[in-house]
């Protein structure tokens, strides 16, 4: 499992992703998957609120799933946010992506400092808390870590 908080190992795993590399499953590239993160990132630190997209029977049975067991995120889950196509890339090339995933965690990490009784809301599991943020992002991490072979 991905520990977003030991940053060397994270980055130095990403150190193995070649722009292109070939998925195991789904139809992200190296970078779509990188920007796809940060996306999320931006979710658990300030940078982009967003609202409950699901019913709240439906989160509360994912929120169970991804933070309360050991279970790993299904592969072919697909948040109602996201559409059918791959939106398109914001950064240059893969590298700047990783340079600003980077910058993400350490937003994440700032945010959660500056704000510790924040619960920003994930699109389909509701409220997180810091420590719930950190299940979540090691597990995202971990599934699409899986998706390159990493």
């Amino acid at each position: 499992m991905i520990n977003i908080q030991d940053r060397h190992t994270v980055f130095e795993i990403l150190k193995k992703l070649q722009s292109d590399a070939t998925p195991l499953f789904g139809k992200m590239s190296p970078q779509h998957m990188i920007e796809h993160l940060i996306f999320a990132l931006s979710f658990s630190n300030g940078k982009l609120p967003q609202a409950i997209m699901v019913g709240e029977r439906i989160a509360k049975t994912i929120k169970h799933y991804t933070i309360n067991t050991d279970k790993e995120m299904s592969i072919g889950f697909k948040a109602p946010m996201l559409g059918d196509d791959l939106v398109p890339l914001t950064y240059p090339n893969l590298e700047s992506a990783i340079k600003y995933l980077k910058e993400e965690l350490n937003t994440f990490d700032l945010y959660f400092k500056n704000n510790p009784d924040s619960k920003p809301i994930s699109p389909v599991i509701g409220e997180l808390n810091y420590t719930e943020w950190i299940i979540f992002h090691n597990k995202h991490f971990t599934h699409h870590f899986k998706q390159f072979g990493l």
